[in-house]
């Protein structure tokens, strides 16, 4: 068994992509037009002949390169082509924490039973998914009871399903809406996203749905990645209006309607925080945790600073 560090102008990217394409826990954002639109930097650890992988984005601070976690990526980590063992996926990240004294980052949600180097900090954190692979009845007849009333509820309104291609229309309703809790999405952060969207557009792998009224006012909109195995549930923007008429359960339901009975995921994309979390459990999916890594081996000095 080798595993390699190679820095970035040394990955031959060809196989990169294969091996995250082909992975058992293949996820969209370790593809390498991804990693390069959002990523200031990466670099990465290399099982042999890219029969596993792990993406390592960093950023360099007071001369100090650190792992970090990028924005609008969700998990990282190590992805393989076939099952390795907790031991290997343990020396991956031992090697990281050779290469970076201080970490930020997430695994992905097969990275998981780890013995972490000493000093590590490791939270799990929720993400729940969807099967679409049945009926729109099967899947209506598994909602909360209280989604699917709310959903009988908002009938009146006569709200409009609606297809879109601008991306820049929501990315400016996005940062409209969300600014303060966007504090460290930067206007690079999201120009590189946009990259991304234009890119997956191009091949019809980027989905822009929204909720109007009947008098064509916008009240919702989500944004969503597209893979071969997963929908990515990437933004999701409702306005007060919205609010006021549920739009967003109009909208959920709908796309769910519209992609059911295909082999995909819907990856709601989380959630810690518990509204948001209690509205994804009204579609009855499981949740796929994932895993946050912080570690902190600077000198003193610099671990006051970095807090």
């Amino acid at each position: 068994m080798s595993i390699e560090f190679v820095p970035y102008k040394k990955i031959d990217f060809k196989k990169w992509d294969d091996c995250i394409l082909n992975a058992t826990n293949s996820l969209i954002y370790a593809r390498s037009f991804y990693l390069d639109a959002i990523a200031d930097n990466w670099d990465a650890l290399i099982l042999n002949d890219y029969e596993a992988v792990m993406p390592l984005v960093w950023r360099k601070k007071w001369g100090i390169r650190y792992l970090f976690q990028p924005s609008f990526v969700q998990q990282l980590g190590i992805f393989f082509k076939r099952d390795i063992s907790p031991e290997v996926q343990e020396t991956f990240i031992s090697i990281a924490f050779e290469q970076f004294r201080y970490i930020d980052t997430t695994i992905n949600y097969l990275n998981n039973d780890l013995f972490l180097p000493a000093g590590s900090i490791i939270t799990q954190r929720n993400n729940y998914v969807l099967s679409l692979n049945r009926s729109y009845e099967d899947l209506y007849t598994n909602y909360d009871a209280g989604f699917t009333k709310s959903l009988r509820r908002i009938k009146k309104f006569g709200l409009v399903y609606a297809t879109s291609t601008d991306v820049g229309e929501v990315l400016e309703l996005y940062t409209e809406l969300y600014s303060r809790r966007l504090e460290s999405v930067t206007e690079r952060d999201i120009r590189g996203f946009e990259k991304i969207c234009i890119s997956l557009a191009q091949t019809n792998h980027l989905i822009i749905r929204q909720a109007w009224s009947p008098e064509q006012e916008l009240l919702a909109v989500v944004l969503l990645l597209k893979d071969d195995r997963r929908l990515y549930n990437i933004i999701s923007c409702i306005t007060a209006a919205g609010k006021k008429k549920e739009a967003n359960y109009f909208l959920y339901d709908q796309l769910i309607k519209e992609f059911s009975g295909r082999s995909l995921l819907l990856d709601l994309e989380g959630s810690d925080k518990k509204g948001i979390a209690a509205f994804y459990q009204k579609f009855s999916p499981v949740n796929q945790p994932y895993f946050h890594i912080k570690q902190n081996d600077l000198h003193p000095v610099l671990k006051l600073l970095k807090h």
